[in-house]
């Protein structure tokens, strides 16, 4: 092959990989003002400025005095989904008593089904009363099940990464670009995404989901943002 058909292979094999790239990122979100989505107007949500960056705006979800236990934010138009990856930025900043703790949540049938993943600094319940831990629960008719767990390390005040994947019957968890948690027995083939806050407050960013063969890259949906978050009550 001679030189300038290799540069318009290469230049050709670029273009594809860069439209597969953004054809496979299903949702991105920096909270900087640049897509078209719309928050719920509630009280535990708001996007503010992140209190140790100026120059970064963050979710932020605080559910520390709630007492209506509207604690999960699901995104609506995604309940088909099958294969994929949800990974998001989070800095846990306010506790309570026995909580601090912020979730993702993965393959969500309903309000009451769903895996959740939910690093904690602080967990003073569920039969594991103890501090740094991460719990992947199997949200269901069993109530609230641990069907894995890992010991992390993460302060109040800190930011970290959390990533999990579902593909077929597998969830796999990393922490930080290190992978510290998986389960095989995944009960749901399909279902949607969100994250959880339960009486603790964080800061959440660049909330992003895309599919087994997706990358970070790629920050356009093609329209799926034009879609909206919906509060759901979900008792303990």
């Amino acid at each position: 092959m001679n030189a300038r058909k290799l540069c318009v292979f290469s230049i050709c094999l670029i273009l594809l990989l860069f439209e597969n790239a953004i054809a496979e990122t299903l949702f991105f979100d920096d909270f900087e003002g640049n897509g078209d989505l719309e928050w719920p107007d509630v009280p535990a949500i708001t996007i503010d400025t992140d209190p140790g960056n100026p120059d970064n705006t963050v979710l932020i979800f605080d559910t520390k005095n709630d007492q209506t236990n509207a604690d999960a934010l699901f995104l609506e138009g995604f309940e088909d989904l099958t294969d994929y990856t949800m990974r998001a930025k989070f800095n846990i900043v306010g506790e309570t008593a026995e909580f601090a703790a912020f979730g993702i949540i993965v393959r969500a049938q309903l309000a009451t089904e769903y895996m959740l993943v939910e690093p904690a600094q602080k967990r003073l319940c569920c039969g594991d009363p103890r501090e740094n831990i991460l719990n992947v629960f199997e949200r269901g008719a069993a109530g609230w099940p641990i069907v894995a767990k890992a010991d992390i390390d993460i302060e109040l005040d800190e930011w970290h990464e959390l990533s999990v994947t579902v593909a077929d019957k597998k969830l796999t968890v990393a922490l930080d670009g290190k992978q510290i948690a998986e389960y095989g027995k995944v009960p749901y083939p399909k279902g949607g995404f969100g994250i959880r806050e339960w009486k603790s407050e964080t800061l959440i960013d660049d909330v992003e989901i895309f599919d087994k063969g997706g990358s970070s890259l790629a920050v356009e949906s093609h329209g799926k943002l034009a879609v909206t978050w919906g509060m759901l009550k979900v008792g303990r």
